[in-house]
């Protein structure tokens, strides 16, 4: 998050078309991506697993910048 207001999304992988919509469930709600920012399951728990050992975001893949409003 680089404010309040706004954080970086990893890009999707295709998993999804990009008009698709998901519902993620992330914490006690559902939050609905569209299918450019949905990851194939495995994918997701390498790139967690990856980033918890490394700190390093970068080699993730794309961030794009997203408005939360």
């Amino acid at each position: 998050m680089s404010a309040a207001e706004r954080m970086s999304l990893l890009a999707g992988d295709g998993i999804v078309p990009s008009g698709v919509e998901v519902e993620v469930p992330i914490m006690d709600d559902l939050a609905v991506f569209t299918g450019d920012f949905v990851l194939d399951t495995d994918r997701a728990w390498s790139l967690v697993y990856n980033f918890t050992r490394t700190r390093a975001a970068g080699p993730l893949g794309e961030w794009c910048g997203v408005s939360c409003s």
